[in-house]
């Protein structure tokens, strides 16, 4: 007899039942255990088919190691702008199916996600690369000319994820097409 007291052909009975039962816990515990619907992760933002009036020509468009597709509609005349420089821009973003999400200007004001006010002119500007928006536009900034307007396809990944946007104006793993327009640059 063993320590515990169960004979070596009671303690094999039990591994017997105990091992099979713990994998299939173990494998609902893996899969989410809920049966609930699986996340089909992100979609190949080459196989969309884009609203028309979006404008969107993969194949017109640098894709970047970031998975961000730009591609420049007006190069600006004004200095390129890059990482940690203060920037105001114009901006239009939709869903791939033309579904308006978002317009406006940033940063509204000194209290925006990743806004200053500059000690060179006292202006408000948004600190590029500051993490505070989506880092698609911190991506899609980056190298962009005053007076320029740029379209950015933004995947998921640097947009709002599986989750979505908190508003649930944008759904998760949601691909957006935005439009920025460049309009300052801190001096």
């Amino acid at each position: 007899m063993n320590r515990s007291g169960l004979s070596g052909r009671r303690l094999a009975g039990l591994r017997g039942v105990a091992l099979p039962a713990m994998a299939l816990l173990a494998g609902s515990f893996a899969c989410g255990g809920d049966n609930g619907p699986v996340d089909p992760g992100p979609p190949d933002i080459e196989s969309l088919v884009f609203a028309p009036s979006l404008g969107v020509d993969l194949r017109q468009m640098t894709l970047l190691p970031s998975g961000l597709y730009v591609r420049d509609l007006v190069v600006g005349g004004g200095e390129r702008v890059g990482q940690q420089r203060g920037v105001r821009f114009n901006y239009q973003g939709w869903l791939h199916d033309g579904t308006a999400v978002d317009q406006g200007m940033y940063p509204i004001n000194e209290f925006s996600p990743g806004a200053f006010v500059s000690p060179f002119d006292g202006e408000v500007y948004y600190l590029i690369g500051s993490g505070q928006t989506i880092a698609g536009w911190d991506v899609g900034l980056e190298d962009m000319r005053v007076g320029g307007e740029r379209q950015l396809v933004i995947p998921p990944q640097l947009a709002f994820g599986a989750r979505g946007s908190p508003d649930g104006r944008v759904p998760g793993n949601a691909v957006l097409v935005y439009v920025l327009e460049l309009t300052a640059a801190e001096p």
